[in-house]
């Protein structure tokens, strides 16, 4: 699994807006904010940098199953070309000693899997497990919506995933943690995680990202950092002759060369986030020549890139559903061949290589090499070492709270396991057959019951294993190693800050502005008033707080 993040565009513009210099894991940032120097919840944020927190943290032991014959550059993920003639069983045990049904909830991008009862590939993975786990899984686009009024209500499930985009935008969520999920540092801080050897396996600046009011709250995925790339459809572009973007200029040409509404084909879905990229504008903030912080959304690049992205939407070249509705369903435009370039999370790319595999075996998604708007020296955005997280319920005693971990044990085993491979494909022979190179390829059956379900309990280690699909390992071994050299220097490296509740209420009406600036409903001019309302309700008191982050921590 190479980061999670894909979907939608829906609220997802201004991410990284308010994020300690970066974006998080394929898609948004944990927000953040100055520490108020006290204990449990707190609506005001808190800093600490992240060796401050060792005590909490597990005990890193790795256990690599088999070595990458790609390696990662400059923190890239390691790549694994081909697949091991056996896997490693790395979970022994039952997790579920008392075979008592696991309630789970999970976002998903994709459709709805045959559920419990009806569905093979989870009765592989539960009897594994030792117990039947029941997904309440919903709609990753919706997720965030219905995230608020289940953490109101308390009504949360023994297991719960939360991406940080969606975390990012929930007001009091310090305080919900502090309510509602177990405090996990008992169980894992230490030696302690030595019964959970695959949560050990676990980088331990990920798990630092699991901390809230000084405890661990939940176990991380890790994250690739990379929180966007923007892909084209190749074999669109190979079948007309197109060659993909090398600065602005050529992006506007796409526009043009691509766009055929008489044959129900135009060339973008979402791009705002890579075209403010493209132009220059940090991931979140940056210092001035005075060492003032300032904020990506008031860079002249961003305003540059606002203007740019509104041409793309004025001249016509913008899928009509996407217009429309920023929450348009991407994945089935884009694999439809109804829009050509779009930007996604790295994960969306192998997941619709699988959606696509059988149905169309000539779709060739491909990431566009990072360029500048002037072709000159590209800049991509860094992201945080997790990016979603799995909290376990408060109060379901200590016998169970090691039963859940156990399952997160389970979903945490890493490329080159049994359990990785009967978590991603299922059983073999039965939802997936083994090509000649070994690797894995779903049959009629696992296309069906097969999902991104298990994935989202825990994470593991970042890696690129998708060798099914010929090309892919190489294709995204070779983007993120380049990528990687050109990733922007985070300001906040090294902390973990939680941000003032005040922060998130400001993402969405700024959000909201820029839709309607995009689509022509108010001038560009309103970007100005728009940062500015942003900076009267908060934005310049949030500058105040993570200055004095970096102020407290010597930068």
């Amino acid at each position: 699994m190479t980061g999670p993040v894909r979907g939608g565009a829906s609220r997802r513009t201004f991410i990284s807006l308010l994020g300690a210099g970066a974006a998080a894991a394929a898609g948004g940032v944990t927000l953040t904010g100055c520490s108020d120097g006290g204990s449990g919840a707190t609506t005001s944020g808190r800093a600490e940098t992240e060796d401050k927190l060792a005590g909490l943290l597990p005990k890193y032991t790795a256990y690599e199953p088999v070595k990458p014959d790609l390696p990662g550059e400059n923190g890239a993920s390691p790549g694994f070309s081909h697949y091991p003639s056996e896997f490693k069983r790395a979970v022994p045990d039952k997790a579920v000693a008392s075979g008592k049904e696991v309630s789970a909830m999970t976002p998903l991008w994709s459709p709805l899997p045959p559920g419990l009862g009806n569905n093979s590939y989870y009765d592989a993975n539960n009897e594994r497990i030792g117990a039947p786990v029941r997904f309440n899984i919903l709609n990753g686009n919706d997720y965030g919506d219905k995230l608020g009024p289940i953490l109101a209500a308390g009504n949360v499930p023994e297991l719960l995933c939360i991406p940080g985009w969606n975390i990012s935008g929930l007001t009091r969520f310090s305080q919900a943690a502090d309510k509602l999920f177990e405090d996990l540092t008992p169980h894992l801080a230490g030696d302690k995680v030595s019964a959970y050897p695959m949560l050990a396996n676990l980088p331990t600046r990920a798990w630092a990202y699991g901390v809230w009011n000084s405890q661990l709250k939940a176990v991380p995925f890790p994250s690739d950092g990379f929180p966007w790339a923007l892909f084209y459809r190749k074999d669109v572009f190979d079948q007309v002759g197109a060659e993909p973007p090398k600065n602005a200029d050529d992006v506007l040409a796409l526009g043009k060369q691509l766009t055929d509404a008489k044959a129900g084909r135009w060339t973008f879905g979402s791009v705002a986030d890579e075209m403010a990229r493209m132009f220059g504008a940090p991931g979140g903030w940056r210092k001035d020549s005075s060492g003032k912080l300032v904020n990506k959304i008031e860079t002249p690049e961003f305003e540059a890139s606002v203007a740019f992205v509104r041409k793309l939407f004025q001249s016509g070249y913008v899928h009509p559903e996407v217009v429309a509705n920023a929450g348009a369903d991407e994945n089935a435009l884009f694999e439809g061949g109804k829009l050509v370039i779009r930007q996604n999370g790295l994960g969306g790319w192998h997941e619709a290589l699988q959606r696509q595999q059988t149905a169309n075996p000539a779709f060739d998604p491909q990431p566009v090499t990072p360029f500048a708007h002037d072709g000159g020296t590209p800049m991509t955005w860094g992201g945080d070492p997790a990016g979603i997280f799995t909290f376990v319920k408060k109060g379901v005693g200590e016998e169970r709270v090691k039963e859940l971990l156990g399952v997160l044990n389970y979903t945490s085993a890493p490329f080159g396991t049994e359990e990785y491979v009967l978590y991603n494909y299922g059983v073999e022979g039965k939802h997936y057959v083994k090509q000649a190179s070994g690797a894995p390829k779903l049959t009629a059956l696992g296309q069906k019951e097969v999902s991104q379900t298990y994935i989202f309990l825990g994470g593991r280690p970042t890696a690129i294993t998708e060798s099914e699909y010929t090309g892919y390992v190489q294709s995204m071994s070779a983007w993120q190693n380049a990528a990687a050299k050109v990733r922007e220097k985070n300001l906040f490296e090294g902390i973990r800050v939680e941000q003032p509740a005040k922060m998130a209420a400001l993402a969405q009406p700024f959000d909201d502005a820029l839709q309607d600036i995009f689509r022509g409903r108010k001038p560009v001019s309103e970007l100005k008033t728009a940062v500015k309302q942003w900076q009267t309700n908060g934005g310049n008191e949030g500058r105040d707080f993570y200055a004095k982050v970096l102020s407290d921590n010597g930068r």
